[in-house]
């Protein structure tokens, strides 16, 4: 079970990759994310969410704008976003 804490945030990670690494407007961003949330967090009885959490926030942000990118080319942005929500 992963904790209340650490899903917000991988989100606030992946809202943050939306803004800083694809270009979208803070509000889009968000949106964006809490739409995916939602849908993950209410999945049918008896479908976890858990595994979910275990995939890098970064492709999960590709993933929203649709938009897949070599994490290794942006590890000089995505680093420190990690690094200040202490992922």
């Amino acid at each position: 079970m992963i904790d209340t804490k650490a899903k917000e945030t991988f989100w606030e990670v992946v809202t943050e990759c939306l803004i800083a690494i694809h270009g979208f407007a803070k509000p889009e961003a968000h949106r964006r994310s809490l739409d995916l949330r939602t849908r993950i967090e209410s999945a049918p009885t008896g479908m976890s969410s858990a595994i979910f959490y275990h995939a890098e926030p970064f492709d999960v942000a590709c993933d929203i704008a649709g938009r897949p990118l070599d994490a290794a080319q942006y590890r000089q942005q995505y680093e420190p976003i990690l690094h200040r929500h202490h992922w």
